[in-house]
Formats: structure tokens, C-alpha cells, sequence
């Protein structure tokens, strides 16, 4: 296991995965990308991969929901998104020890669960703004809709 402490896992990024429960869903996100102002936020000076290889070492992705990881972009279908989604889905396989099945979110729906996101974890990207979704695990749970916090999931 790399050392906790070592960048891009800062004290502040440390204390954010701290406070997350089980059920609770975590987005990592492109500075760019629009999210609530009220959504908790930390902008990491570190690449995607960097962030998600050092979350996904210590941070369980949940096993109570059907659908682990979503990923969303404006222009999926851009290579580099494409290869980061690559990137991001092998890293919380990974992690998780299990395969984490990545979907794209459909507009309306990324719109309606912009609520149910706890903590966003923002990384600089200079292309099209992309959104990953992920549940986070460690305890048994209700399956969470993001939609709805702590209901019954449609989509999870």
C-alpha cells in the first residue's frame, strides 16, 4: 500500500474521504464541471489518474449497489475522455477488488442527482468537463438513489 501521505493525498483530500459514509457518493470531477455550490469541494492539483489511484487504494467502493461507478462527460465519445474512463474504471477495479462497471448518466438524470452528490474531489483538465460517480462502501447500506438520498436506488 503506497503511503497515505504521500501527493496528491493531502491532509484536506484525507479529511473529505474521512467524512464520507457508506451510501454516500463521491464525484470526481473536472474543475470546469458544473456541480452545486453547496456540494463539499476540494480541487486537487494532481491528475485524474494520480487522484483516483490514491482514493480508490483506501476508500471502499460499495458492494450494495448495482451499478458502482457511472462516468459522464459532455463529449463522451472524445479519446482522452475515453482513455481516462479507461483509466478510472481499471484504478476502482482495482481498488475494489471487484469489476466496477462504468455507464455514461444521461443529462437529466446528472442534472436531478446533482443533490445527492456528498464531496467532490475537482482535478485540472483542459477538454470537455467529465463527472465520475462512485458509491462508497466499507458497511452494509441501502442501495442510494442520488437522486433521493438513502431511497431505494434506480439507478445505483
Amino acid at each position: 500500500m503506497p503511503d497515505p501521505f504521500a501527493p496528491p493525498m493531502t491532509g484536506a483530500l484525507l479529511a473529505l474521504l474521512d467524512d464520507l459514509r457508506p451510501g454516500d457518493w463521491l464525484a470526481l470531477a473536472s474543475a470546469n464541471a458544473p456541480m452545486l455550490e453547496r456540494t463539499r469541494s476540494l480541487t486537487v492539483d494532481a491528475s485524474l489518474e494520480e487522484v483516483a489511484a490514491s482514493v480508490f487504494d483506501i476508500l471502499p467502493i460499495s458492494s450494495d449497489t448495482l451499478r458502482p461507478l457511472a462516468g459522464w462527460a459532455v463529449e463522451d465519445d472524445h479519446p482522452r475522455f475515453t482513455d481516462l474512463a479507461g483509466a478510472v474504471q481499471g484504478l476502482a477495479s482495482d481498488g475494489s477488488g471487484r469489476r466496477q462497471e462504468l455507464f455514461a448518466l444521461p443529462d437529466d438524470v446528472l442534472v436531478d442527482c446533482a443533490d445527492g452528490i456528498s464531496s467532490t474531489i475537482r482535478v485540472p483538465w483542459d477538454g470537455a468537463p467529465f463527472l465520475f460517480l462512485v458509491c462508497v462502501g466499507g458497511a452494509r447500506h441501502e442501495p442510494t438513489d442520488l437522486r433521493r438520498r438513502r431511497a431505494l436506488a434506480g439507478i445505483c
